[in-house]
């Protein structure tokens, strides 16, 4: 700041962003309304490619409003969160996102005791186990998990198997029951009032599109949200790297961030997290001698070498220099 005193003008929220809103409704509507009388095919192929995009460009609000930077006022914000739960309908969860990122991430970026965004030190360990011990099993295994991830609620399937099948197969517990994060959370009426919100919402998609139109809705949010969120999961493979403590975000430029509300300026944002995303360009142009750690690869990139590496019979990690026989007992072994 005493270097670039000008960039405290840059700080402030837009909002202006909120007329992307019902743009992204209409567009998420749209392919739903055009495949409610097509086929499974069709559907998988509508959620896969425009829907996530649609879902992550979304979320990339969910971020700008968790941060405040499109309203301040809580009523405004409020209902511009309902609108985005029109579209989500997350049940909530983007709620959880919202107080987890500010008060676990931005704060304790890179902390594995304190960033959510952290892998889970015990789910690495027993995967890590199963490659070592049975190779031909481990891979099976993430051919299976990828299978899943494929199918309409796949991530919440695959949270519910997985772990147990990795403890039943390795005999170690597969979370770590140590790792509290800390973090804030919405208030009760608003969990029930977002939850509500949702219910209702796919009630209205069914009725106006149907069961393929409604299929779409969920299936696109569910691949987003696991192994095939290409641009998810790349995303926070490319800018959340986790084994660098000097510079823990890099930054992704490009044509991505003209869909993505800019948040490929990610360094930029962890630095200044006051700053709008519309600014956020003319913030790296003002510093650039401050901001020039970049992403090597695309996000496709970063997805792609992790899908191969669940693959690979060794893993490199950050969480390997920590104590896992401690944290991550055999099975039935668990401190109490």
């Amino acid at each position: 700041m005493r270097e670039h005193p000008q960039l405290r003008e840059l700080a402030g929220a837009e909002p202006r962003t909120a007329l992307a809103l019902p743009i992204l409704l209409a567009l998420h509507w749209s392919v739903a309304w055009a495949v409610s009388d097509t086929n499974l095919l069709i559907v998988f192929l509508a959620a896969f490619i425009p829907g996530q995009i649609i879902i992550h460009a979304t979320g990339a609000l969910v971020h700008e409003t968790a941060h405040k930077l499109i309203f301040r006022g809580p009523r405004t914000k409020l209902a511009f969160d309902l609108g985005l739960e029109t579209i989500l309908t997350s049940f909530g969860k983007q709620l959880t996102y919202q107080h987890e990122h500010i008060s676990s991430h931005h704060p304790y970026i890179g902390d594995y005791e304190r960033d959510y965004e952290y892998e889970d030190l015990c789910a690495f360990k027993a995967r890590t186990m199963l490659i070592d011990g049975s190779p031909r099993l481990a891979r099976f295994m993430t051919g299976a998990t990828l299978f899943v991830h494929l199918l309409p609620f796949g991530f919440i399937i695959s949270d519910e198997i997985f772990p147990r099948a990795y403890q039943r197969l390795t005999g170690r517990v597969a979370k770590d029951r140590e790792r509290h994060i800390p973090s804030t959370k919405a208030p009760f009426w608003q969990k029930r009032l977002f939850i509500a919100w949702s219910i209702g919402t796919n009630i209205i998609i069914f009725a106006l599109f149907g069961f393929w139109g409604w299929l779409y809705h969920v299936w696109a949010l569910s691949l987003f949200l696991g192994k095939f969120g290409i641009t998810n999961l790349g995303q926070s493979l490319s800018e959340h790297a986790g084994n660098d403590n000097e510079t823990p975000t890099r930054s992704t430029y490009g044509p991505i961030n003209w869909i993505l509300f800019n948040t490929g300026y990610h360094n930029e944002h962890h630095t200044f997290p006051n700053v709008a995303w519309t600014r956020l360009p003319a913030l790296h142009d003002a510093a650039p001698d401050v901001f020039h750690s970049r992403a090597q690869k695309s996000y496709f990139g970063y997805w792609w070498d992790h899908v191969k590496g669940d693959f690979k019979t060794s893993r490199v990690s950050p969480l390997q220099a920590m104590d896992q026989s401690r944290r991550c007992p055999a099975s039935g072994q668990e401190e109490t």
